[in-house]
């Protein structure tokens, strides 16, 4: 029964470091695909570009 107790308090204190990871990850994943969708965006423009000359 100790270790339970134990096991228990072990999750209640690192739930708020799980949660400052899970919004770190949550930024990070976003600023990888704005990075992708806006280097798409611009070169397509450039492809569009030299497919005139």
């Amino acid at each position: 029964m100790r270790q339970a107790l134990t096991f228990l308090a072990t999750i209640q204190i690192d739930r708020d470091d799980m949660k400052t990871l899970a919004v770190i990850s949550i930024l990070a994943l976003l600023t990888v695909s704005g990075a992708a969708y806006t280097d798409r965006l611009f070169m397509g423009d450039q492809q569009t570009t030299r497919g005139a000359d």
